[in-house]
């Protein structure tokens, strides 16, 4: 597990190590590397985006990411993808492993509560 860098540190990376949305940038990320990833969209106020959706893949985030871009298959995420695509970014964090990238998942979506997640969605629970 990371020791290193304190939750608070990690959050930070996440919201200001951003990169548009598109195939070419997905197509820059190393292949084979665990992690989690956050899709943003960009909300107007500078600094400032909505947490979409938190993911993971405890195989390959670049194949992960690839999928997101072709066909979503969670319809709200979909939904957004396909009205905000200009507009959406994406951050990843790679991780050493299954477990740190299933915790951390879990970390962040519990802190953001992105309006997407089905899973762990406090929202889709009410």
């Amino acid at each position: 597990m990371r020791d290193t860098v304190t939750p608070y540190a990690l959050q930070y990376q996440l919201k200001r190590n951003l990169h548009p949305f598109t195939r070419e940038e997905i197509l820059q990320l190393p292949t084979g590397q665990t992690g989690v990833y956050v899709l943003w969209r960009k909300t107007g106020t500078e600094g400032q985006n909505e947490c979409l959706y938190v993911g993971e893949s405890t195989t390959c985030v670049r194949r992960r990411l690839l999928q997101h871009y072709s066909n979503a298959q969670n319809d709200g995420l979909h939904s957004q993808l396909r009205m905000f695509r200009p507009i959406i970014q994406f951050s990843v964090e790679f991780t050493e492993g299954a477990e740190e990238t299933v915790l951390l998942e879990s970390e962040l979506i519990r802190e953001w509560k992105p309006k997407t997640n089905l899973k762990m969605n406090p929202r889709e629970s009410q």
